[in-house]
């Protein structure tokens, strides 16, 4: 059985305890969609273009899933 995977899109937003930029790592895996994250999902910052720049990578990724 092969394993299917993307290579990781990696998304700029910022924290909480890191002034500097960070980024999210995503990528598909089989049928799952994994998401790595620099912190825990309420101290991330994000300015509306981040925002909007995260969702079209989702939605671009989620479309490739079965």
């Amino acid at each position: 059985m092969t394993t299917r995977s993307t290579e990781p899109v990696l998304v700029r937003c910022a924290t909480v305890e890191h002034d500097g930029s960070e980024t999210l790592e995503l990528s598909l895996t089989r049928d799952r969609l994994m998401i790595i994250t620099p912190t825990v999902y309420n101290r991330t910052l994000w300015t509306a273009e981040q925002a909007r720049g995260l969702r079209d990578t989702l939605t671009r990724m989620l479309g490739r899933l079965p």
